[in-house]
């Protein structure tokens, strides 16, 4: 209970039994009463545990669902001091986890977390993060002869962020789907991968949207593809939420409480329009191109935490890209799915 709702109670016991109890008696109970009190205040309150949480892409809509829901007190309420380290995604989200630095990873690519169980990494997938990439694009700066992932045939280099990434996965199946032989190149977050392309470095780069969603009303780059131009990824849970294992066996109460917050945050993001708000500061943006982004890219459903599809094709992938030794079924790797709590437990 509450420290001072409880010291409320005991005080107005002792008042309540004061109208039928002798003086000496009155005493002797307010005098008991206000020793309770003052022991109670006395407990010092329980601090709060620190959870070490990797995010990548920092400012992106839905790897910011826990900053938001930090600042609006939702992991305060479970007792939950959030430290968070940012990374460029894929396998620097995945190596921190894996190896222990961060307790929690949100947003990392399936196949990489998948492909790491399978070589007996301990980490475990808590929640679904994304089904699908609206977010994701690709884009060539403007008044050049790409307008279209067509264009970028005869080994033009388009960039991703980074090896096992939902943005690497993404682009080699639009390559391969379009028939399109470009040079995907790891070219880091989305701040270096804009210069490299408007210098000339690479000729195409990715975004996640808000990102460069003013550059392109304002004719400075034109995007050539959107990840979900693709049905496969479209439909499939391209990015999770996970926890290292040691953390999750000696601290499965953290991680469930994490997850409450998480998905409050998740909840609220959606229906308030204060998290557009917090986008925008972010990221520097007016608020209509922080709306705009929010509405025009994104849905509540494809970030459903507890939305899985299309694991199947995530193995099939992972054998394409060498990252698991043979070919595998769903049930082969169902001990990687430890979803520690959903509402209405």
């Amino acid at each position: 209970m509450n420290r001072n709702l409880l010291s409320r109670a005991v005080i107005a016991s002792a008042a309540k039994q004061s109208s039928f109890c002798s003086r000496l008696d009155c005493f002797v109970a307010a005098l008991l009463a206000m020793t309770i009190v003052i022991v109670v205040l006395a407990i010092p309150a329980r601090a709060a545990d620190t959870l070490k949480i990797a995010i990548p892409q920092k400012g992106a809509w839905d790897t910011s669902f826990s900053v938001y829901g930090d600042r609006q007190g939702f992991f305060k309420e479970q007792n939950i001091d959030l430290d968070i380290t940012y990374t460029e995604g894929g396998a620097t989200t995945e190596t921190a986890v894996v190896s222990g630095s961060v307790d929690v990873a949100v947003a990392t690519g399936t196949l990489g977390i998948i492909s790491a169980y399978v070589k007996g990494a301990p980490v475990r997938i808590i929640s679904a993060e994304s089904t699908g990439s609206a977010d994701l694009y690709w884009y060539a700066k403007a008044g050049g002869p790409i307008k279209s992932l067509k264009d970028m045939k005869g080994g033009k280099t388009i960039g991703f962020s980074a090896p096992g990434s939902s943005s690497n996965l993404s682009l080699l199946t639009l390559l391969k789907e379009q028939n399109v032989d470009a040079k995907p190149v790891p070219s880091g977050g989305m701040p270096p991968t804009f210069t490299q392309v408007m210098s000339g470095q690479l000729d195409a780069g990715w975004a996640a949207a808000p990102f460069g969603v003013l550059d392109i009303d304002q004719g400075k780059i034109v995007k050539i593809a959107g990840a979900n131009d693709s049905k496969d990824v479209a439909n499939e849970t391209i990015r999770v939420n996970v926890a290292n294992l040691n953390t999750l066996q000696r601290h499965r109460d953290l991680i469930v409480r994490f997850m409450k917050a998480y998905v409050k945050s998740y909840q609220w993001a959606y229906d308030n329009p204060k998290a557009i708000d917090y986008l925008a500061q972010d990221n520097n943006l007016p608020h209509e191109a922080a709306e705009k982004t929010v509405k025009g890219f994104l849905t509540k459903e494809a970030n459903d935490p507890y939305r899985f599809s299309g694991i199947q094709r995530v193995l099939d992938e992972a054998l394409a890209a060498k990252r698991i030794p043979k070919a595998m079924k769903e049930d082969e790797v169902k001990g990687v799915f430890d979803i520690v709590w959903k509402p209405g437990q």
